[in-house]
């Protein structure tokens, strides 16, 4: 799977808002799917994931569409693919 993560300024190209429209944006997004803080504090810089954000776009009216766009985001991540794997008893 590949990520694509944009600057604000390139989210705001990509969308054709203004950085203002892109936070109520983020609003209504999940944080650590749609987007990312690298750091921590209010200051902190984001990246925002490009593929779900052209994915939340085309499905605005459908977000039962979208949800499914992030459940398999989630399992393509490394941490996503250990989930549901049965353990291995170390015999």
């Amino acid at each position: 799977m590949q990520i694509t993560l944009l600057t604000t300024d390139e989210a705001c190209e990509l969308l054709r808002c203004e950085k203002e429209k892109l936070r109520t944006y983020r609003e209504q997004w999940i944080e650590g799917i749609h987007f990312v803080r690298c750091g921590q504090g209010k200051t902190a810089p984001v990246l925002y994931n490009r593929e779900l954000i052209l994915d939340w776009l085309f499905n605005q009216t459908a977000l039962s569409t979208h949800n499914l766009a992030i459940e398999w985001f989630r399992r393509e991540l490394p941490s996503g693919r250990l989930r549901g794997r049965p353990r291995r008893s170390g015999k």
